[in-house]
């Protein structure tokens, strides 16, 4: 019998909350956007990691702050169509279309299943991508970014970081519970 694939699944449930995401992206960049609740929810639609896909959109644009080719008016948190020397890549007219985008995007990577029907397709380079070819993280590497190699273990260690974040603020109120 094969052995599961070791590893993070792109499916799956978000376990952050969309106020985590938010205050751990504001301890690195205090004037960083508000998105988890897109994530949170766009992800949960999509049966998408929306807490790991934030941690991505927080290695794609170094915290929301968009010190590469792609600039914050695009709201292209993902950095798609951005293939480097200078090529901004998508641009998408909200903050949740963008994030909508890169929901799609990871799904079809994640999935052969054909989209869900509640929101129209936002990603422009959906069709580019190998349906089903990455159900991990791990598999993302050289498929996302080129040549990628420690693509997704940048992720993962965002996502780590957060969820350690997020563990200390639980501490705090639990403290602050029992100290009442």
């Amino acid at each position: 019998m094969p052995s599961e694939p070791k590893g993070y699944s792109i499916l799956g449930v978000t376990h952050l909350s969309p106020e985590h995401m938010n205050q751990y992206a504001k301890q690195v960049n205090p004037n960083a956007a508000n998105l988890g609740s897109f994530y949170s929810a766009i992800g949960e639609y999509y049966g998408i990691r929306g807490d790991i896909a934030f941690a991505q959109a927080m290695h794609e644009t170094n915290f929301l702050r968009f010190t590469g080719d792609v600039k914050p008016g695009q709201n292209n948190f993902a950095g798609i169509g951005a293939t480097g020397n200078g090529a901004a890549g998508a641009s998408f007219s909200t903050q949740e279309e963008g994030v909508l985008a890169h929901i799609q995007h990871l799904y079809a990577y994640a999935s052969t299943q054909p989209l869900p029907p509640k929101y129209p397709l936002a990603d422009p380079r959906f069709s580019l991508v190998k349906r089903g070819s990455a159900k991990l993280w791990q598999e993302l590497n050289g498929k996302w970014a080129v040549p990628g190699t420690n693509y997704a273990e940048s992720i993962l260690n965002i996502y780590k970081n957060m969820v350690r974040f997020s563990e200390q603020k639980l501490e705090a109120v639990l403290k602050d519970v029992e100290g009442s």
